[in-house]
């Protein structure tokens, strides 16, 4: 699903727990793409195909998941991750993490060749592909979420969902963490929310009315 130029979103529809990915299109030199959130390989209760559906959902829309130049996780979930690797090996893609979940994802067995810190990332020849990562821990202690300013998209993982929010309860969760995190993403200028997970909802929030609304439904959950 094409949500604005040459930005997919790839909404998981299995019965399994797995995420949400986007892609970035041809980003970078040689035409190579932008990979958010690979997913699972195969998912762990069902045994549910995750990557080749991802690469069967991709090629519908022309695109080859071996042209995956970088990988960006959110975080170190694996029903976020886990693939990363698997799409390194098949792709050479670079593989990108926040610095507070880089030996999480080595434990996990996947290579990084990449630590992301909050600020200004810019892909492609000419830098024309600018993104903003932010620094959003509370679901876990590196938790990013990308933002590009050019079409007010936000790309929240796992902080974000339709009238909900991701879970505190895991190991490095944070309430508090998670409430600042909220209120730094509901005051982003955003006319998309792309959620990690279809969770009551595709996770494509799509209009500035609507992502407000979104926000203000947590806000009152969350109070925050």
């Amino acid at each position: 699903m094409r949500v604005v130029d040459d930005l997919f979103a790839y909404v998981w529809r299995g019965r399994d727990n797995n995420c949400n990915s986007y892609v970035f299109a041809r980003a970078l030199a040689d035409g190579k793409h932008v990979l958010i959130d690979p997913g699972h390989v195969t998912t762990p209760a069902l045994g549910e195909a995750g990557i080749a559906r991802l690469a069967e959902s991709m090629q519908d829309d022309g695109l080859d998941l071996k042209a995956t130049g970088l990988v960006l996780l959110t975080h170190c979930h694996p029903d976020h991750c886990e693939a990363a690797n698997s799409v390194r090996e098949d792709s050479g893609a670079l593989v990108a993490v926040h610095e507070a979940e880089v030996d999480l994802l080595r434990q996990g067995g996947c290579k990084v060749d990449l630590v992301l810190v909050e600020g200004d990332l810019k892909l492609g020849p000419a830098a024309e592909l600018e993104l903003r990562i932010l620094h959003v821990p509370g679901h876990s202690p590196g938790h990013i979420a990308i933002y590009w300013p050019r079409h007010k998209v936000l790309i929240a993982g796992d902080n974000v969902f339709f009238r909900s929010v991701g879970r505190v309860d895991l190991p490095g969760g944070d309430v508090r963490a998670m409430a600042r995190s909220l209120r730094r993403l509901s005051e982003l200028d955003a006319d998309y929310v792309l959620c990690g997970h279809p969770y009551g909802h595709p996770g494509v929030i799509e209009g500035r009315a609507a992502v407000q609304e979104n926000f203000e439904s947590i806000q009152d959950m969350m109070g925050f």
